[in-house]
């Protein structure tokens, strides 16, 4: 029956998976709403929507359709992968692992591998990512999102040399790839002096060709950083967001910067935003409780976790810091 079902939806099912490659997430939704109306119910249709709904930042309808799924069969993979990137995106590194190793039983996918060795990344655990990743370059060297992967293990590692062999054998098949080269370029600065890496950024971004790589921004950044010059370090990803608006690391990074230099409206309005895409990182939550008490906006802070837990499920640890606020306005 299930297999019935699935052979009636297959058609609709690949339509939305290259429409998902393309990252035309709005008309995959749409796609597969439209094939809900005609197959309801139908738990392959349903998964591939929690998928796409996950990819479009609605994280609360991708759960609550994950877990219906998971209700009529429990080991859907596709389900099971959008419970472990939710877990993976709150932080919950050992809960992802658990889902995305329990969806491995029934899904093989190069997609779910490198979610696996994603999490023993975040975890620590780099000889577990190293072994995964050795053996699917074993199967093919050509294998490029794997070497990539691969870099970036030995980065971690600690392991210069060999992260650049990687970052260099990727980099010769895809030249274009911004985030690989300025990983690579960030690997050779390693042990220059900040100034000195700053000035040689700064030529390269007047190279017609590189002045719009955001990530040379970022870089070009965090090397400010380093030498304590926010107000630049702020500029550069402030241009990086004109290049790519929305860029969630740009957005977090560029709020702090203003936040050091004492801008805390300012850096409230790149803050907020930041935890709204991102209201399991520990950092901002702190900064922003700062900010609230610094400027007298505490009801407004309290106001904006009250938001926060409304339209995200899973974060009421929040309360506690409301709690923690409502004590400084004298409130029981």
């Amino acid at each position: 029956m299930a297999q019935n079902q699935y052979m009636q939806v297959k058609d609709i099912l690949s339509k939305a998976i290259e429409l998902k490659k393309t990252n035309k997430y709005q008309e995959a939704k749409a796609v597969l709403n439209e094939a809900l109306v005609n197959n309801p119910g139908n738990i392959y249709v349903e998964a591939s929507l929690a998928d796409t709904l996950l990819r479009l930042g609605e994280t609360e309808k991708a759960l609550q359709l994950a877990d219906k799924v998971l209700e009529a069969k429990p080991n859907n993979s596709r389900a099971l992968i959008v419970k472990g990137n939710i877990s993976f995106a709150k932080r919950e590194y050992e809960k992802a692992l658990e889902l995305f190793e329990q969806a491995q039983l029934n899904n093989k996918s190069d997609y779910l591998t490198s979610r696996l060795i994603r999490t023993y990344l975040k975890l620590e655990k780099f000889e577990e990512a190293r072994s995964i990743c050795s053996k699917k370059l074993e199967q093919s060297q050509k294998n490029l999102p794997f070497q990539k992967l691969m870099a970036a293990i030995y980065e971690k590692m600690g392991e210069t040399n060999k992260a650049a062999q990687y970052y260099d054998k990727y980099l010769d098949k895809k030249p274009k790839d911004d985030f690989a080269y300025k990983e690579k370029l960030k690997l050779k600065m390693k042990d220059k002096e900040p100034a000195r890496a700053v000035k040689e950024l700064k030529a390269l971004l007047k190279i017609k060709n590189k002045s719009n790589n955001v990530f040379l921004h970022h870089l070009l950044a965090e090397k400010l950083e380093e030498i304590h010059n926010d107000e630049e370090a702020f500029l550069q990803y402030k241009k990086s967001l004109e290049i790519e608006p929305g860029n969630d690391f740009a957005v977090k990074q560029a709020g702090f910067c203003l936040y050091r230099m004492g801008e805390y409206e300012r850096a409230l309005d790149y803050l907020e935003e930041a935890f709204r895409d991102d209201p399991s990182d520990y950092y901002i939550k702190t900064t922003l409780v700062s900010i609230y008490k610094n400027t007298g906006l505490i009801e407004k802070g309290i106001n904006f976790f009250k938001d926060i837990i409304k339209n995200n499920q899973g974060y009421n640890k929040l309360w506690g810091t409301i709690k923690k606020m409502n004590k400084s306005l004298g409130d029981d």
